[in-house]
């Protein structure tokens, strides 16, 4: 088993040395961090030294201070020990965040001085736990769901990359065929005075029309995009509505457990819960969700119960909110209704990429087909008439 030597912070602070014995550096790393120890170097017992990566996430600085203050380590000692792990912009946040702290203001509100990197929402949950005196399990609600979140983009990024790649091929290899194929077979033909089928004269003239006016279609894409773009902006709530209410069930999945996680995470952090609704309508980044928890937030003011009035929820889910209510633990099941929906997306992802995919192929091979058809054609009748 490899011996490290490593260079690390303890809880402390301080500097310290030792060495640890592990199967690979990572698993060194990770049993350093569950101790405590955050690294600042690390070698080989042959003295050779390894590449430490510093791009330390929030969600890592929330976790490794949850483990630290949990510990017992004072919040100023902890964040001084993770600025000293980092570099670049988060080694000059914490450093900012350290120097506050040390001045008598509170984490939340050091925190708030550097909201380009920390948002309201999480400020507001840092100060509620330092006044339940719950700071750590806060801390550590809010690494999980901000990985929760990174899991959920990377987990949409890698759905769409097979049908983007699809699609980007498919449109290549039009344009190609366009633009090189039918302009020298046109040509062909035309000399051949050979009568063509309305299929091979469509797609000729697409082809000259591109040829000729190649630099309008540019054109008009970038027009399109920016007309397109100010509408949404312009009808920001329809298009909203529109894309909830849409046929692709994974949008309206993502959305309900974005709302519900952060909600229920406010809310269990000791967040009061109009205010938890107005950060959850913000994060959630659906404009027609934000006006259903602007009318829910006035009607609770006036005494209603959040089951009655949370309009854009499944019936199902109003069951178990109602339930949340009545057995005081409203956190936890808007929490459990979070993970349900975010099963249910997974399930609608894969479902979408079953039929999207072979979709994809069946379009490509239509078009192709009709293109490959549209020449043959005449390629027949050509042998035709030399017979």
């Amino acid at each position: 088993m490899p011996n490290f030597k490593y260079i690390a912070y303890g809880n402390d602070g301080k500097e310290i040395k030792g060495e640890i014995f592990s199967s690979s550096q990572e698993e060194a790393i990770a049993n350093l961090k569950e101790k405590g120890i955050f690294l600042k170097e690390i070698y080989l017992a042959s003295g050779k030294r390894l590449k430490l990566e510093k791009d330390i996430s929030i969600s890592d600085i929330f976790f490794n201070l949850s483990s630290m203050i949990s510990a017992g380590v004072l919040v100023p000692e902890a964040v001084r020990s993770l600025s000293l792990e980092s570099e670049g912009k988060v080694k000059t946040i914490l450093e900012d965040i350290y120097n506050n702290l040390i001045k008598g203001m509170s984490l939340s509100s050091a925190m708030e001085t550097r909201q380009d990197f920390f948002p309201q929402f999480i400020c507001s949950m840092v100060r509620a736990g330092e006044e339940s005196g719950t700071l750590d399990k806060v801390l550590s609600d809010l690494s999980a769901f901000l990985e929760k979140e990174k899991e959920v983009k990377d987990r949409v990024k890698s759905a769409l990359i097979y049908p983007i790649f699809m699609i980007g091929v498919a449109i290549i290899l039009i344009i190609f065929i366009f633009t090189f194929v039918f302009p020298k077979i046109s040509q062909i033909f035309i000399e051949q005075k050979i009568p063509l089928p309305l299929i091979t004269r469509f797609f000729i003239s697409v082809s000259e029309l591109l040829h000729k006016f190649w630099y309008l279609l540019i054109i008009l894409v970038i027009m399109s995009f920016f007309i397109i773009k100010s509408y949404v902006k312009r009808k920001k709530l329809i298009f909203h509505k529109f894309i909830y209410f849409s046929t692709i069930k994974a949008i309206k999945d993502l959305y309900i457990s974005r709302f519900c996680r952060i909600f229920g995470l406010l809310l269990k952090g000791g967040v009061p819960i109009i205010s938890a609704l107005n950060f959850s309508k913000d994060v959630t980044g659906n404009a027609y969700i934000a006006e259903r928890v602007d009318k829910i937030k006035e009607d609770i003011k006036e005494g209603m119960r959040l089951s009655d009035v949370i309009d854009f929820l499944p019936p199902t889910y109003l069951q178990i909110i109602q339930t949340g209510e009545k057995t005081g633990s409203l956190s936890s099941s808007l929490l459990k209704l979070a993970e349900m929906a975010e099963k249910d997306f997974r399930k609608s992802v894969d479902n979408l990429l079953r039929v999207l995919e072979p979709s994809i192929i069946l379009f490509m091979g239509i078009i192709v087909g009709l293109m490959v058809i549209s020449i043959l054609l005449p390629i027949f009748e050509m042998n035709q008439i030399i017979r």
